[in-house]
């Protein structure tokens, strides 16, 4: 198992935009002593860096926007963590679902002219 962020991503955290910056945290002993914060948050930098983060990685949240935005009825829930599948008999291509997808999931591809 990996034993640190550059080994989980391949590169140093600067290079990956798209995690999360640690939070410094109190010791479990300290946590015991008071009533202090245990996650310290972030400082004005930290959190500056944070809201400029690319949330939109490509990866299905199912959010559902595509499932209640198909005119057609084209896409098909598969199950909570399973994603989404679509009907490709019933879907016409407007691209409705492609254009409601938060973190870019979908992907249209033109057909071959036949």
């Amino acid at each position: 198992m990996a034993s640190s962020r550059d080994e989980l991503t391949g590169g140093p955290e600067s290079s990956r935009d798209f995690l999360p910056a640690a939070q410094r945290e109190l010791s479990v002993d300290a946590r015991t002593a008071g009533f202090e914060e245990v996650v310290a948050g972030f400082n004005e930098s930290q959190a500056l860096r944070e809201a400029q983060r690319c949330l939109s990685c490509g990866n299905c949240f199912e959010c559902d926007n595509c499932f209640a935005a198909c005119p057609e009825d084209s896409i098909i829930k598969l199950g909570k963590g399973k994603g989404y599948d679509v009907d490709f008999e019933t879907c016409t291509g407007c691209a409705t679902c492609f254009g409601v997808c938060p973190c870019h999931a979908i992907e249209m591809i033109k057909e071959p002219v036949s």
